[in-house]
């Protein structure tokens, strides 16, 4: 067999061991990610339950701010053993993978699943999909170690984990190889294609198995926009264009204070995580539709009773507040899911205007808002391509890609000219690249 052929056939080889291992990191992926997703329903169910039974009595009310203060500073001891866990972790992985961080599943793994199992089921406004992502890059990682692969292929498993993860946490497999190869890997390379691919597929099917195949956000109705109304498609990519660049000012604004705070307060992991716990009760008692990551305000375009204008920037504003709150302290827990609540609000508020300005037909304002989920992560992330493949996924409905693709390129524009640094890259230039990461947190 001469030199060539030797060399053909080791390539076919090694692309049936990734394809092999891409689906076993993806299932065990989808596992770890389901019984994660479990975990969040199953607390935030009994937290919620707290807070509904608050307005009943004093007692009750503080029986839940107890709690709630208990909580965060569990979630601040998760996140002073581990500090790596801190946010998102999609900076991390991302770091990792290019060879500036150094980071251990035996940590990562635990505390950034039970982090976010009292963070996300404790109502915090943050989202499951970025710690998703961490989490499913360690089990990569975790099997990459433990099986004994050479050290490139554990980078490529690295980055199936984060496709599986959030595949699972999103059921959007496509968008999950979209976005580790876009956001995480940053090569298209065939290796990489062929292994994340298993892995988030295989991790979309496990999860699909207990949460159903159904799409996370079923929307039927209204998603398509005339031609004659493509007008309103830029004033929207500009509209999700400036509110993606007050988002990612507003989240580096939070960072940059509790950061400050954290030299003042003694221990600045207690109170980084009581802090946010608190406030957080103390707004859902005040409007209990608070809590939680804002997953309800997506549906209120296409429910009956929409909100009126005044109610819907309410919602934005204290949303944002909340959010910069939350993810500034540090906890864990990520911002998919908020970004993409408030692109909807920001669509909805606008869509809601121009109807009652008789511009357009109302039955328009669900794709509106749509339309703004996908303009608001191109404008925060930078990912026009990962945006508009989520958000088809998300709603079971690739029929209206053109305008989704229309207001995503707008907004990424606005972003650009206003020289909005993506968040991630942000993110990431907060990270302690040198050493393993362990004496601090972002």
């Amino acid at each position: 067999m001469n030199q060539t052929s030797q060399k053909i056939r080791k390539q076919k080889l090694r692309r049936r061991f990734l394809l092999m291992d891409g689906l076993a990191t993806g299932v065990l992926a989808g596992l770890v990610i389901t019984a994660y997703r479990l975990g969040i329903v199953q607390m935030s169910g009994w937290v919620h339950g707290l807070l509904t039974r608050a307005a009943e009595s004093p007692g009750k009310a503080l029986l839940y701010v107890g709690i709630m203060a208990a909580m965060g500073a569990a979630a601040g001891l998760c996140l002073k053993i581990a500090p790596l866990i801190s946010g998102s972790g999609i900076p991390q992985v991302a770091a990792q993978l290019a060879g500036q961080l150094e980071a251990r599943w035996q940590k990562v793994l635990p505390f950034k699943f039970l982090g976010g199992i009292l963070t996300l089921g404790g109502g915090l406004t943050l989202g499951r999909e970025g710690p998703s992502v961490q989490v499913g890059a360690a089990v990569g990682q975790a099997f990459g170690e433990l099986a004994r692969r050479p050290c490139e292929e554990r980078q490529f498993l690295i980055s199936c984990g984060g496709a599986a993860g959030l595949a699972s946490a999103f059921n959007a497999p496509v968008a999950g190889l979209i976005f580790a190869l876009e956001e995480l890997h940053r090569s298209f390379s065939p290796a990489v294609l062929v292994s994340a691919s298993a892995a988030a597929f295989a991790g979309a099917f496990v999860s699909a198995g207990v949460f159903g195949s159904a799409p996370v956000l079923p929307v039927t109705g209204g998603i398509h926009i005339p031609l004659q109304y493509y007008w309103i498609l830029l004033l929207l990519g500009v509209l999700t264009g400036l509110s993606g660049v007050l988002f990612n000012r507003c989240i580096l604004w939070g960072k940059a204070l509790f950061a400050r705070l954290s030299l003042r307060w003694r221990p600045a992991w207690l109170w980084c995580g009581i802090v946010p716990f608190l406030i957080v009760a103390a707004a859902c008692l005040a409007f209990p539709p608070l809590f939680g990551s804002g997953e309800p305000v997506i549906f209120f375009a296409a429910g009956e009773n929409n909100p009126p204008l005044w109610q819907l920037t309410a919602f934005y504003v204290s949303k944002l507040a909340l959010l910069t709150l939350c993810f500034g302290s540090g906890l864990p827990g990520g911002i998919f899911f908020p970004l993409l609540a408030l692109g909807s609000l920001a669509g909805n508020a606008a869509g809601s205007a121009l109807a009652g300005a008789g511009l357009m037909e109302s039955q328009y304002i669900v794709a509106m808002a749509l339309m703004a989920m996908a303009g608001h992560f191109s404008a925060i992330v930078r990912s026009p391509v990962t945006s508009i493949l989520l958000v088809s996924e998300m709603t079971g409905s690739f029929s209206f890609m053109l305008p989704l693709g229309v207001v995503a390129m707008v907004s990424y524009g606005v972003a650009e000219l206003f020289q909005s640094v993506p968040i991630y890259e942000s993110l990431q230039s907060l990270l302690p690249l040198s050493g393993s990461g362990d004496e601090k947190s972002v």
